[in-house]
């Protein structure tokens, strides 16, 4: 099979919708022996398996950050992707209980 062939086989659909949504964020990192320090980012994209959101600071691919969603609604994301300012995150050692959260939050809006 040649690489035309294998990239013609190669399937865009995506496992999780995405929700046009506009929506403040937080971003908590921390470093050790030091406090958190919390970037208030926008999200603009997102779905369960993880949000797009612009930052005022660019974080580095494979970073893990504490995502602060909704009152009392905390993930963890890795970036995964970066465009300038925006970070494409996706969430990761995800507890059921959090999963079913952002599967609701996510029923309440529109897809793409």
């Amino acid at each position: 099979m040649s690489a035309l062939q294998s990239v013609q086989q190669y399937s865009t659909t995506r496992r999780f919708p995405r929700y046009v949504v506009d929506r403040s964020v937080s971003a908590l990192l921390q470093w050790e022996g030091s406090p958190y320090l919390t970037l208030a980012g926008r999200c603009r994209v997102m779905s369960e398996g993880g949000m797009g959101i612009v930052l005022p600071q660019q974080l580095n691919i494979g970073q893990v950050v504490f995502l602060e969603l909704a009152n009392a609604l905390r993930v963890y994301g890795a970036v995964r992707n970066l465009h300038g300012f925006t970070h494409g995150f996706e969430f990761v050692l995800l507890r059921d209980a959090q999963r079913s959260s952002i599967r609701r939050l996510c029923g309440s809006w529109s897809t793409l």
